[in-house]
């Protein structure tokens, strides 16, 4: 048993195989989900179905994986400290002002008791008393848990093998550690179910346009040393991102496409993208015409002011929720800049078949290969743990 001067922190108990799923944000994690896995979420998204239903397998399997590894770290620690679950907040407290910008040992830190980032900044306000004031008040809590749930359900004693450990030493937690275990779980739940809102959203902007241009027949390029001038696009990076895609048709013309995961109680971020674009954009020495387009999950049922404020910069609007969207936004490219696909003529009986042959050709996880950590993070704080906006915006 370790003593307090020798203990292991808390990010040193968690599994290291898994702590990619913390500061990973979630471009590694959908890298290690398979690119077949990622391939069925665009296909569901090409074909009208809803974003956060085709990610929730993929946030189910990290949630799974990050909790097995909390079971783990409580098993070790039980193992190499002792009195390890009364240690806890200590520990928590000591990673905490240690953690700087490592995501993962702030989160581990903030699960053990009971916090997410929104709760330090909305519960405690990063006030270092009102800080001290919460651990105590969360020790009592967990000790009256842990007395309530004997008293209302009996002794309970759950038992944990550890397979790192040679000897087959077992781990015995009462209701102190079982109330300490679930409450890091739940917290951990609200954080990741909390960032990856945004997460995805960002990461299959990307798969899902690059796989859109791609299937059109146009051929991502790096736009600081691409010297072809037509047929290629490009998707936005973290140093310049004046769109989401910018597809480069032929000289002097091009189509900026700007995608949002977002539902009709977020109407305004559509009128917000619009804003942002003008009808010209400098590229290189020239200035060249372009079209935008905006695709959107779909728009609220009075949507007069966005598509007046569409029609008047010029550009397009198109709603992933409508079924074969793809094909809606290949005739507005054929409308806007006369560009031809067989896509254009598909009857709904061949969209599925043919959408789903297409994708299998395309290395899908190269789209995220400019994809840094770094412009994942601030989405990750803005949206951790944020609640849902309905329909009718409340």
């Amino acid at each position: 048993m370790s003593d307090e001067a020798t203990r292991p922190s808390i990010i040193d108990l968690f599994p290291k195989g898994f702590r990619v799923l913390l500061t990973g944000g979630g471009k590694e994690f959908v890298e290690r989900a398979g690119e077949e896995v990622v391939r069925e979420v665009v296909l569901g998204v090409m074909m009208g179905k809803n974003i956060r239903t085709e990610t929730e397998p993929l946030t189910c399997l990290r949630l799974a994986q990050i909790s097995g590894g909390l079971v783990a770290l409580f098993a070790k620690g039980c193992l190499e400290i002792d009195a390890f679950t009364k240690q806890l907040s200590e520990m928590s407290v000591e990673q905490r002002e240690k953690a700087g910008r490592d995501k993962g040992a702030l989160w581990l830190s903030n699960w053990m008791i009971g916090l997410t980032g929104k709760g330090v900044q909305n519960v405690l306000r990063s006030d270092r008393e009102a800080f001290d004031e919460y651990i105590v008040g969360f020790e009592k809590a967990m000790e009256k848990a842990a007395r309530k749930c004997r008293e209302e359900i009996g002794e309970l004693r759950m038992s944990l093998g550890f397979a790192e450990d040679r000897n087959g030493q077992r781990v015995e937690l009462d209701w102190e550690d079982i109330t300490r275990l679930t409450t890091a779980i739940g917290s951990q739940t609200l954080t990741i179910r909390g960032s990856e809102k945004s997460i995805y959203g960002k990461l299959f902007e990307k798969l899902v346009l690059g796989s859109f241009l791609t299937l059109l027949g146009f051929e991502m390029v790096d736009r600081a040393t691409n010297k072809k001038t037509e047929r290629v696009f490009w998707l936005s990076s973290s140093t310049a991102r004046e769109s989401d895609a910018t597809l480069l048709v032929r000289p002097g013309k091009l189509a900026r496409f700007d995608m949002g995961f977002i539902g009709p109680g977020n109407s305004e971020i559509s009128k917000d993208k619009l804003n942002r674009y003008e009808k010209q954009l400098e590229i290189g020495e020239g200035i060249s015409e372009s079209t935008t387009f905006i695709v959107v999950d779909r728009l609220p049922t009075r949507s007069n002011k966005t598509q007046e404020l569409a029609e008047k910069i010029g550009a397009e609007i198109v709603q992933m929720s409508m079924q074969y969207w793809p094909r809606d936004l290949a005739l507005r490219l054929n409308e806007r800049l006369g560009i031809q696909h067989e896509l254009q003529n598909m009857p709904d009986s061949k969209m599925g078949d043919y959408l789903a042959g297409r994708l299998a050709a395309i290395p899908i996880l190269d789209f995220l290969s400019g994809v840094t950590p770094s412009e994942l993070e601030d989405e990750t704080e803005a949206f951790e743990s944020e609640p849902e906006v309905s329909e009718n915006g409340e």
